[in-house]
Parts: C-alpha cells; sequence; structure tokens
C-alpha cells in the first residue's frame, strides 16, 4: 500500500521568521502567537519558536494588564517628505546648538570624549557647501582641539573626570580615545601631534586583538550580541587607522582579523525580533553594521541589495517601535512603562530614520512617521528625550545621545561626501 503523503507542509524556519516579524511590526501579538503555534505544529522542538511564544505571551500578559494595547495603532496620516524638510532642519539647528551650549563645559565634553566631534562633522560633512558647512567644521575643529589637549594631560599624568573615556588611563580607553581624536585631526585636516601618533603606536604595538578588544579571532564566537556591536566599532576604527595610514611610515603589525571577521560572524547570529528580550542589543547592533559599511554616513547613499534583509529588519523594527511609543503610558508603572522600550525609544527611532533616509528611497510611509514623531519629541531646551527617559540622564553620554541620534536623522537634506 502506498504511503500517505501529509497534506501539511512544513513551514520553513525563514518563512516562520519572516510571518512572525510581519505580525509583530503590526502589533499583532495574537498573529504572532498563531504563527508559532503553526510552526510548533509540525516542529515541536523547534527551541526559538518556543522562546519567541512564551515571550510575546508575557508581553501580551502585561500589555493587557496595563491597558496598552488599542485598536487603532496606526493614528493619523502623516506630511510627505518635502513638508518635513523645514521644521527637521529647524529642529536639528536647535538641537545641534543645544549640545554645542552643553559642550561649553569642559568637563561635559571630556566626559563624552572623541565622539562628541562626530556629533558636528558627521552633519557637517553632509551639508551643502556654504556658511552653515563651515561653522559646523570649524565647531568640530575647536571641540578636537580642546579634547586633545586634555588627552595631553591624561597621558602625563594630569586629572581625569570619573566617566571620561580615558578615566582609567588603561591602555584600551587611553587608545581608542587617541584614535578617534586622531582620526579628527585627519578628517578636518588639522596636522596630527606627533605625540599623539607616538602615543597610539606605543599602546598598540605588539597588543593582540584579545587586550585590544576583548576577543581573539577563535574567541569571537563567545561574543554576546552588546558585545559584538563594541568589537565591530572597535576593530572598524583599528583597521580605517591601518588603511588610511594614520601612523605615518611605521605602523603597527597586522590585525589579525579585521572587519570582515566580525561582520561574518555577526551574519552568523540570529536576528532577534521585537518584542523579545535581546532585540534592543541585536537592533543597536543592526544600525551599527550599517554606521561601518557606509563610514558613518561618509558614504551614501546606502545599498539596500547590500544587506536587503538588514534593511528589512531595520523596517520592522521602525514599525513595531512607532507603534510602541503611542502608548499613552501617564498610569502605567514604570516597570511597565521600560519593558515597552519607552525609555529608548527615541534613539531607536531615530537609528532607524538615519539609516533608512541613507537609502535616498524618497518618500515612505513609516520614514515620514518617524521623522514626524521625532519633531514631536524636542522641548523647550533644544534636546530631544524619550517617552519615559530617566532624569536626569545616569551619564552624561546618556544625556546628549537621544538629541545626537536625533539631529543626524532629522538632516533630510543631504549632500554625498566628495
Amino acid at each position: 500500500m502506498d504511503a500517505e503523503v501529509s497534506s501539511e507542509r512544513t513551514l520553513d524556519p525563514q518563512e516562520f521568521l519572516e510571518k512572525f516579524a510581519d505580525h509583530v511590526a503590526r502589533r499583532d501579538y495574537r498573529g504572532a502567537l498563531a504563527a508559532c503555534k503553526e510552526r510548533l505544529s509540525t516542529k515541536p522542538d523547534d527551541r526559538y519558536a518556543l522562546q519567541m511564544r512564551e515571550t510575546v505571551q508575557q508581553y501580551l500578559d502585561t500589555a493587557e494588564d496595563a491597558e496598552l494595547i488599542d485598536d487603532d495603532p496606526d493614528g493619523d496620516a502623516v506630511p510627505l517628505l518635502n513638508e518635513l524638510h523645514e521644521p527637521a532642519q529647524s529642529a536639528m539647528e536647535r538641537g545641534l546648538n543645544a549640545l554645542l551650549r552643553y559642550f561649553d563645559d569642559e568637563e561635559h565634553l571630556w566626559a563624552v570624549g572623541e565622539q562628541a566631534v562626530g556629533i558636528f562633522l558627521d552633519v557637517g560633512q553632509l551639508t551643502p557647501w556654504g556658511k552653515r558647512r563651515e561653522a559646523l567644521l570649524e565647531t568640530s575643529k575647536s571641540l578636537t582641539l580642546r579634547l586633545t589637549n586634555r588627552l595631553s594631560a591624561a597621558r602625563h599624568g594630569g586629572p581625569l573626570p570619573s566617566f571620561s573615556v580615558a578615566a582609567d588611563l588603561g591602555k584600551g580607553e587611553w587608545l581608542f580615545e587617541a584614535l578617534g581624536q586622531l582620526w579628527n585631526h585627519y578628517a578636518l585636516g588639522l596636522e596630527r601631534p606627533a605625540w599623539l601618533v607616538e602615543g597610539c603606536r606605543s599602546e598598540w604595538q605588539g597588543s593582540s586583538m584579545e587586550t585590544l578588544v576583548g576577543f581573539s579571532a577563535d574567541g569571537l564566537g563567545k561574543a554576546g550580541v552588546g558585545e559584538l556591536c563594541d568589537v565591530l566599532i572597535q576593530v572598524w576604527t583599528l583597521e580605517r587607522t591601518v588603511v588610511c595610514g594614520l601612523l605615518g611610515d611605521d605602523p603597527p603589525p597586522s590585525l589579525d582579523y579585521g572587519i570582515a571577521a566580525v561582520l561574518a560572524e555577526i551574519r552568523r547570529r540570529p536576528l532577534v525580533e521585537a518584542p523579545i528580550a535581546g532585540f534592543m542589543d541585536s537592533f543597536y547592533l543592526m544600525t551599527h553594521v550599517v554606521y561601518v559599511l557606509n563610514a558613518f554616513n561618509g558614504f551614501l547613499p546606502n545599498r539596500r541589495t547590500d544587506c536587503p534583509w538588514l534593511y528589512a529588519y531595520l523596517e520592522r523594527s521602525l514599525w513595531f517601535l512607532l507603534r510602541e511609543v503611542k502608548r499613552d503610558l501617564s498610569n502605567v508603572p514604570a516597570a511597565v512603562a521600560a519593558s515597552t522600550l519607552a525609555s529608548d525609544a527615541l534613539d531607536m527611532v531615530a537609528e532607524a530614520v538615519d539609516c533608512l533616509r541613507g537609502l535616498d528611497e524618497g518618500d515612505s510611509e513609516q520614514l515620514c512617521a518617524g521623522i514626524t514623531w521625532l519633531l514631536s519629541r524636542q522641548e523647550a531646551d533644544d534636546l530631544f528625550y524619550s517617552p519615559a527617559a530617566k532624569r536626569p540622564a545616569a551619564t552624561e553620554y546618556d544625556h546628549v545621545h537621544p538629541t545626537w541620534t536625533a539631529a543626524a536623522a532629522l538632516q533630510l537634506q543631504r549632500e554625498a561626501p566628495s
């Protein structure tokens, strides 16, 4: 007798993930649970599907208890991109000026370190030629020189504030702050101080990758997702230094592994969809993959064909976040509010908008909705805040990061660097 052929087809893992993610992006959690049930009916030992089902069910129970689910998550129609240019430009300018006032305080500037320069330099390099571009680049130069003076004092035993990136004068801390400052000198056409070049070379010389970034080539597979994000940026910084010849005619030894190995390890990891535990780390890792590929908006436009899976993930994540932030949290306990990602939503929405805007694909409802929501989060002090942000922020970095990312995302008129 012929064997019976089952009419039930096993849902392919990728099909399941896409179906699940589509439901979550639309905030259809019951649909997401149904997708898990469908997958588990034919593959009951799928640990990933089991984990997602459990996490979504817990989230759904909490959301219903706090009355966070509504029947109309989409809200009103949003303006088109050309209608957003003027308000976005104004908000961006006010935000940057507020950050510049904050950095008038030497301790605030030193606490953020060389990354403070990038806030203005990254926007400046995309600004059309003219007075505004010149002003942003001059601001970047001024901040760079102030920081270099502090770093010089730090190297020779000067006092450091407790939150400084170089506070402990550890090998890695001093080196990466110094490499960032060295790049800023190079990018801005400033003369690179001999002591800075020699200091970087000396700190780097003879150090293994495990010493420099925390992981050897064989150990990359043991790095957590959050750790991988740090390793990605650090290895990119090291490789950029070598490729651009920032240390002159006497470069350090070749790296044990480079950015290609880190990207390969990242690609081996499964994407964590919202609202599953670990989503935030996975999301930030993906935005920073984009920033590495385009040198923090130094090479635009982004190309969807380079990583279609990556941009699709960011689009799904942005839809989820835009629905998440519309919840009324005024009567919600702080612990529940935190579970909705409301305390970090602005930074995440801003980075997603920045990466997707970099594709230069024109109007999209999703992109315009993200920009519109960002504009609604600027307060009287011209800074941007997440709905459930801790005030005051725990660190200077946490204080500036929302406005930093929002300003970058709201730069809608971008001239690709030459």
